[in-house]
């Protein structure tokens, strides 16, 4: 699809009426006077600056790839990647010692050569001599020692500091020269190359002590930060310097640079791709969907052409997680739930319909924790479980056994809070609808993003929807959030569940090679896990990805990483 640029005065025009608009949305009345001059002021300068770009300036801004994320990146942090949008951000600023390539192979990144000891407890790396930050610097071994180091001091309380656990608490980066370091576990741990891979274990200049990673660029990745207007627009630009090359010796990335926006408006993503605003798409809402489709299935005719379709099984499933922590509950003055009621709760909840009507049937119904593209969890080496399905007879069954039901004598279960964002309202009142005919009761509390996942890290809410996808493709990345030494805000283990038998099943399987035996023991442990049902898992999404045609070089990954350096333009 062809978009005709608009002109500089028509960009003068749209934007200075959409701060015309917010100014007006934000003053107090009694500040009428006041804001009306700062308005002016401020359009008249807004004006001056976009009417005087040159026709440079805008082609260069045309050259940028560009995309939205509506959720927005609150920090630029490794450390505090929790969350997709802002993965992919520290995907383009940073890099790791090893990294994950769309074949879930684990790849040399800074360091150009790596080995293992026979007992599994020692890695060796050298960097690579050519591996520079952004702000010309070296990375030396040095800067991987102190980044570590940062990750695992206790004060910084950085969610990603789970990914080293296995380190030594003493002496677990050695530093041999400027080049070179061991890395010594205190247990054999299978996944290792796999959590070096992941975006928590990047590297910073100096570990990030120098600066604040919050706000500033201290990577060494293939692009860097050029501008970053929180909550509007975030332009990074290729960073010249980069170490990798094409197969014949062409300097990557490709791209000049990117533009990602933060556009949470309803319909604005599709808009904005529909009229060659975006470069590309993902998690396709629903209603996408219907108007991109007709009715047999198949692109409408206007869109023919105009993008590529990547589509992958996607190693992630999507839940509803029950705050298990009587503690917790009790100081927040929320009821408990038992193992019982939850599982009840799961079976009410028709996951074929969700999938249909919240996920335009972009999604597989969950058929446990683990996804099953996962080695080892295909379906068949895994039991099928009643409580997985809908069996509304078997959950009035169970509710009713606890004296919970829609109409007396039985009681309504009441004082239980669901926790979502915005972009999940939907499904938040379905699973109230739901729930509701079962005699339960469940308030909706609807927060931005940043505070949604602040108030789950801080145990502030019973139930909460939320998504684990895979850093590396092995169930441990997954099982692991059930170790009571990940309880959030320090780990992933949102839920607060601890078993002493699936905590000492997660150290063996830790202990034991990569293979079969292994995979046994760890579809033992998500059993173990569904039978308190601590999360109820609701679907396993697809990762699709749609690309303007104008792009070639894509590449999708089961993890959903966001790869950009070999994508280059290919049309106008």
């Amino acid at each position: 699809m062809k978009v005709e640029p608009r002109s500089r005065a028509e960009v003068y025009f749209s934007t200075t009426f959409f701060w015309h608009r917010m100014i007006d949305s934000i003053k107090p009345d009694f500040l009428d006077g006041a804001f009306s001059l700062c308005k002016g002021t401020y359009l008249m300068l807004m004006g001056a600056v976009l009417l005087s770009c040159s026709p440079p300036e805008i082609q260069e801004r045309k050259d940028l790839f560009c995309y939205n994320a509506s959720d927005g990146v609150r920090s630029l942090d490794p450390g505090k990647a929790t969350d997709l949008e802002t993965i992919w951000v520290v995907d383009q600023l940073y890099e790791g010692l090893l990294e994950m390539d769309a074949a879930l192979q684990t790849r040399p990144a800074l360091a150009e050569a790596w080995s293992v000891s026979g007992d599994g407890l020692t890695y060796a790396f050298r960097l690579r001599k050519s591996a520079h930050f952004h702000n010309g610097q070296r990375v030396t071994a040095a800067d991987v020692a102190a980044s570590f180091n940062r990750l695992l001091d206790p004060t910084e309380a950085l969610p990603g500091r789970w990914v080293l656990a296995d380190l030594k608490p003493m002496g677990g980066v050695e530093v041999l020269s400027e080049d070179s370091l061991h890395l010594h576990l205190s247990r054999p741990q299978p996944v290792f190359p796999g959590l070096l891979s992941t975006p928590q274990a990047s590297v910073l200049w100096t570990g990030g002590r120098n600066g604040q990673p919050d706000t500033e660029d201290m990577g060494s990745g293939p692009f860097l930060l050029k501008g970053w207007l929180p909550e509007t627009t975030m332009v990074l630009h290729r960073f010249p310097g980069y170490w990798m090359r094409d197969e014949e010796g062409n300097v990557l990335p490709y791209l000049p640079g990117l533009r990602i926006e933060f556009n949470r408006e309803p319909g604005a993503e599709f808009m904005g791709f529909q009229r060659g605003k975006y470069d590309f798409v993902s998690a396709l809402d629903p209603e996408w969907v219907e108007a991109m489709k007709n009715e047999a299935g198949g692109w409408r005719s206007e869109w023919e052409g105009q993008f590529n379709v990547y589509r992958v099984p996607y190693l992630k499933t999507d839940y509803v997680g029950v705050l298990v922590d009587s503690m917790a509950l009790g100081a927040a003055g929320f009821p408990a739930t038992s193992a019982e009621i939850r599982r009840a709760m799961s079976m009410a909840l028709d996951r074929e319909a969700l999938v249909r009507e919240l996920r335009a049937g972009e999604a597989k119904p969950a058929v446990g924790f683990v996804p099953p593209s996962m080695p080892g969890f295909q379906f068949q080496h895994r039991p099928v479980r009643p409580d997985l399905h809908w069996s509304p007879d078997s959950a009035r069954r169970i509710l009713a056994a606890h004296g919970i039901g829609p109409e007396a004598p039985l009681q309504r279960l009441k004082g239980l809070t669901l926790g979502t964002k915005p972009g999940m309202a939907d499904l938040a009142a379905a699973l109230q609808y739901a729930w509701s005919s079962f005699g339960i009761d469940i308030e909706i509390d609807i927060a931005p993003s940043a505070i949604d996942a602040d108030r789950v890290a801080q145990s502030q809410v019973p139930l909460f929807r939320k998504s684990w996808l895979a850093d590396y493709p092995d169930a441990e990345n997954f099982l692991s959030l059930f170790h009571p030494g990940r309880w959030c805000p320090n780990g992933p283990n949102y839920t607060h569940y601890q078993n002493s038998e699936v905590t000492e099943k997660l150290e063996q399987a830790a202990r034991m090679v990569p293979g079969e035996e292994r995979q046994r023991v760890l579809r033992e442990i998500e059993q173990r896990v569904l039978d308190s049902m601590p999360v109820i898992p609701l679907w396993h999404d697809e990762v699709v990805h749609l690309v303007s045609s104008r792009w070639d070089g894509w590449q999708v990954s089961p993890t959903n990483r966001l790869d950009l350096r070999q994508v280059r333009r290919v049309g106008p």
